[in-house]
Formats: structure tokens, C-alpha cells, sequence
């Protein structure tokens, strides 16, 4: 018996032209209609989430394709904002980049000294947070802390560098996007 699929799995691939696909998910649309919401000047839109939800839903049961141009799921959500007297918001509506990433391991390697890897740390998050992307990941801090450290094995002051380079992510991201940015640290 073949494997049930997972609910992020039955939703297509977005098709975004010189990038691979990527698979969609709610937290993605729930940004791009609320950055649309912000655009046509409604802070804090409360309906973003359901909305999403509703086109997830349709997209999940209704739509029988495994991918669809970025146009098409463009079009599927303006249709939806001005359907359901939204037509501001549907104006401003494009589907946000996806989440660009940040090796911190590599990040270490190539600037071994703590003082090296904040200086291009804080370049690296100007850029990504900057480029307008609604979510950064950040992937490889426990290697990038063994790394500075110098250590072989986890010990408390890995775990103080750690909780630093999480904080100084988190406050860097948050002065230069206080809203609109979805974090993955790991």
C-alpha cells in the first residue's frame, strides 16, 4: 500500500521562472497577502490567514496539476481578494520570493574569527532582508559555533555563542524588517 501523502506534499510546486520549483506552503501565501495588505495600507490585515487557507484548500483538493506558474497562483489570489471585496489588496498582490538562505557553517569557515564572521554575518542579513524576501533561513549554527569555538564537543560556552548569534540574527532582522520576516534558525 503506497504511502499516504503529507498535506504539504498534496499541494503543487510553484514554477517561478529561472528558479527551481519550490513547494508551496501557508506560511508563504499568508506573507505575501499580508506584504499586499501593508502595500494598500491596511496594517495588520486580519483576513490574510483565512484567505490562504481557503485558496490552500482549493489549490489541495480542486487544482489536479503537481505545479502551477507563479501567474496562475497570482491570478487565483487577486481573483479571491477582489471576490471578496478586497480589490486594493488584489492590485498589490505578488507572491513574495522564497526564502533565501544563509549557511552560517560555511559563513565560519571562511571568516574564523568571531569578530570576521559578525562583520559578514550583518552583510549577508542586510542583503538577504533587504532583497524584500518574506522569510530568511539561516542553517548550520551548531557547526558554525564549533567552528569559532574551536571545539570538539558542545560545551557551555558553545551554548553562549549560540544564544549570541541567535540574538544578534534576531535583533539585526528585526531593525531592518520589523514586520513581514519569518526567521529559521537552525
Amino acid at each position: 500500500m503506497p504511502a499516504k501523502k503529507t498535506i504539504s506534499e498534496l499541494l503543487p510546486l510553484v514554477a517561478i521562472p529561472g528558479a527551481s520549483p519550490t513547494r508551496l506552503n501557508e506560511s508563504w501565501l499568508i506573507l505575501s497577502i499580508e506584504k499586499a495588505a501593508l502595500r494598500a495600507g491596511h496594517h495588520a490585515w486580519p483576513l490574510a490567514t483565512d484567505v490562504a487557507r481557503a485558496v490552500l484548500h482549493y489549490l489541495r483538493h480542486d487544482f489536479k496539476h503537481p505545479r502551477i506558474e507563479r501567474e496562475t497562483l497570482e491570478l487565483i489570489l487577486r481573483r479571491s481578494l477582489t471576490g471578496i471585496g478586497c480589490p486594493a489588496i488584489a492590485r498589490h498582490f505578488e507572491l513574495v520570493s522564497s526564502a533565501p538562505s544563509i549557511n552560517l557553517a560555511t559563513l565560519a569557515q571562511q571568516a574564523p574569527l568571531e569578530i570576521l564572521f559578525y562583520q559578514q554575518l550583518a552583510s549577508l542579513l542586510d542583503e538577504k532582508v533587504s532583497s524584500l524576501a518574506s522569510a530568511l533561513r539561516l542553517e548550520g549554527l551548531r557547526s558554525c559555533v564549533l567552528a569559532l569555538t574551536g571545539s570538539a564537543s558542545w560545551r557551555t560556552s558553545c551554548q553562549k555563542l549560540n544564544d549570541e548569534i541567535v540574538y544578534f540574527i534576531r535583533a539585526r532582522a528585526r531593525n531592518l524588517s520589523p514586520s513581514l520576516l519569518e526567521l529559521t534558525i537552525w
